[in-house]
Parts: C-alpha cells; structure tokens; sequence
C-alpha cells in the first residue's frame, strides 16, 4: 500500500450535513474497510450527493483520518476518569475489569479494533490515537494506581507499567483475540462478567507482597 500523509483537521463542531457524511463514513469503513469503500458508496449513504461530500472532505483520506480519528478518541468512553479510586484495591481492580470487558465485548468497539488493525500500516497515526485513547491510556492509568499500591504495600513491588499490562490480559484474554477474528465466542457476555472475579483474584496472587 502507498504510504499516506495523515493530518486531522482542527476539532470544530460538525454542521449537520458533516455528520450524515460522517455517520455514513463510520459504517462503511469499519464494516467494508477503507479500500472498498469508495466516496460514492459514502455519498449514497449519507443520501447527498458526491460533490457535498467533497465540499467538506477534498480526499477519501480525509474523511476517513477524520473519521477513525473521532472513533478512536470515543473508543476511552467510558473511560478510566470514571473510576472510583478510593475504593479497596480489589473493588478498583473489579471495577476495572468490568471497564475492560465493556469494549471487549462492545460489537462497534470490535469492528473499529478490527478496522485500525487492518489498515494501521497505511495510517499509523491511526493505530496510535487508538492505542493513546484505548488500551495504553488504561494501562498507563492502571500503573499509575498499582505504583500507588506497591507504596502502600499492598502489592510486590515490579514496574507497574508491565503489571498493569498483565492485568489487562488477565481480563481479556480468553476473550479477545476469538472476538477480533470470528463473529462469535465460545463464551457468553455473563461468562465474561463472571470471570472479572478469578481475573482479579490470579492478578492478585501474582502480585501479592513479597
């Protein structure tokens, strides 16, 4: 693929016609891909007509940096800011979890995982807003916790980037890499609520003080 320049336009507020566009772009790319979706399939999507999409986005590129820019940035909601930290350690840890598995087991969340995995090679400034606003924003909140608890004594004192990031494979392991690739799970949405428990119990016996 032909390497491509990426640049987000400024953050304003979209007119109403933007966001048919928009919307109609959202449900092509993450369901058809970037490739076959082409700007008369948004523009008969969106019910407007090829020039009005052109008159807000000049290139395909645009609309979809645009996009799967906006996407990314929604995909830390809820996001970690929404965690009562005050609670004991396996209640944060609990709650989590819980957070974890909500865009686990989200089926737009997966298809836009499923889209930024695809096409992150030609867009990698894709890749990395998903990662920022996604996973490495939850590892890098998670750290900063579980360093807070390893001064407390309350958990084995390692770097608390890599135990946060054992943390997050401890909840979604056995349900993530079935769910990007196939359509379904060999688990239930209840099968994965009820293993936050053993999930937060491994983690803490992992990390237990020495």
């Amino acid at each position: 693929m032909v390497k491509i320049d990426q640049n987000f336009p400024d953050s304003e507020p979209l007119t109403e016609k933007q966001r048919q566009i928009v919307d109609a772009a959202c449900k092509l790319f993450t369901e058809q891909g970037y490739e076959v979706t082409s700007m008369d399939k948004v523009a008969a999507e969106a019910n407007v007509s090829k020039r009005t999409v052109y008159s807000y986005f000049d290139s395909k590129e645009h609309l979809f940096c645009t996009v799967m820019g906006g996407m990314c940035a929604g995909f830390g909601e809820p996001n970690s800011d929404d965690i009562d930290y005050s609670g004991t350690l396996r209640e944060v840890l609990t709650d989590c979890a819980l957070l974890i598995l909500a865009k686990v087991n989200n089926p737009e969340k997966l298809r836009l995982m499923r889209t930024v995995i695809a096409e992150a090679e030609q867009f990698p400034l894709i890749g990395e807003t998903f990662w920022n606003e996604g996973p490495g924003k939850m590892r890098n909140e998670l750290a900063g916790y579980i360093g807070k608890m390893q001064d407390e004594g309350l958990l084995r004192k390692t770097d608390p980037a890599m135990a946060a990031a054992h943390f997050q494979g401890f909840v979604t392991g056995p349900f993530m890499i079935q769910r990007l690739f196939t359509s379904s799970c060999d688990w239930t949405a209840e099968d994965a609520i009820n293993s936050v428990g053993p999930a937060v119990e491994s983690f803490l016996k992992a990390y237990a003080p020495d």
